[in-house]
């Protein structure tokens, strides 16, 4: 909610992606620097691997937000939770309980139903329709790689080793990320918009969950279960903005009851998902 916020200022969406980037390499290597270790030499081409699909699941992402329609590419990317269950046996050998299949079709549908309430363009051309289907798809099958990447090469059994492994692959995606410069803001310009709080508090959080995620994958693995419950976000996104709506200056608070019922509906379904994957 506070990147938007920096956005609606007209600050570039790319600039967020940036800083939160640099701040899960700072974060991880720090860690590393402190302890005086890291990843072993043969896990550095997984790792260059992992940090390589997280980067191209963003430029994607982004990709199908500037040529297409943010209200079709968001419920489709809803996907993901499906994409991992599919990919899991492929990467790392694990075949599913028809339960956490099961867990998965819901988690899905929940997040489209609670995702697609916004308005799409009338203007958008087939063309346009079909890129951004095929981008959208292209950011899930990457994220879904990079998670099921995190679960086959971290190190599970030792805390530590997982921070390792993170401190490689947030170094490579650190520096890939300097790609975007061109469409990152600079701080002056930050500042003409009145963007700095939101920008560092945003891309703060940002980074804070993406690690709690991908420590989660690298130290625990269990992929399908861990996009599961994280699929939660979408539902507590919306739950925000809606409580916070006369801060954030939004129209969260003037939905309509069809929009709202929609949502509850796919709060059920989310909740009933997350009850099925953890009482296996």
């Amino acid at each position: 909610m506070l990147a938007k916020q920096a956005i609606e200022k007209g600050a570039s969406p790319w600039t967020g992606t940036f800083w939160a980037n640099v701040w899960l390499g700072l974060i991880a290597l720090t860690v590393c620097g402190v302890r005086q270790e890291f990843s072993p030499v043969e896990l550095w081409g997984p790792a260059a691997a992992t940090g390589a699909l997280f980067v191209a699941g963003q430029l994607l992402t982004y990709l199908a937000f500037q040529f297409g329609d943010v209200s079709l590419a968001t419920p489709i990317f809803g996907t993901k939770v499906l994409m991992v269950a599919a990919l899991q046996p492929l990467v790392s050998g694990k075949h599913l309980s028809a339960r956490v299949w099961v867990a998965g079709v819901l988690a899905t549908i929940g997040v489209i139903l609670i995702q697609r309430s916004g308005q799409r363009s009338e203007t958008l051309s087939r063309r346009q329709v079909w890129l951004t289907i095929g981008l959208t798809l292209g950011a899930a099958f990457c994220l879904s790689l990079f998670d099921l990447f995190l679960e086959r090469w971290g190190p599970h059994d030792d805390s530590w080793a997982a921070w390792n492994h993170l401190a490689a692959v947030f170094a490579v995606a650190m520096l890939l990320s300097l790609g975007f410069l061109p469409k990152v803001d600079s701080p002056r310009r930050i500042r003409e918009l009145k963007a700095s709080r939101q920008l560092l508090g945003g891309t703060g959080l940002m980074a804070i969950q993406a690690m709690s995620m991908v420590y989660s994958l690298s130290r625990f693995g269990d992929a399908a279960r861990i996009n599961i419950v994280y699929s939660l976000r979408g539902l507590w996104g919306v739950l925000l903005a809606w409580a916070l709506a006369s801060w954030l200056n939004n129209a969260e608070a003037k939905l309509s009851r069809s929009v709202m019922l929609q949502r509850l509906g796919g709060a059920v379904l989310l909740t009933g998902a997350l009850v099925l994957a953890a009482t296996e």
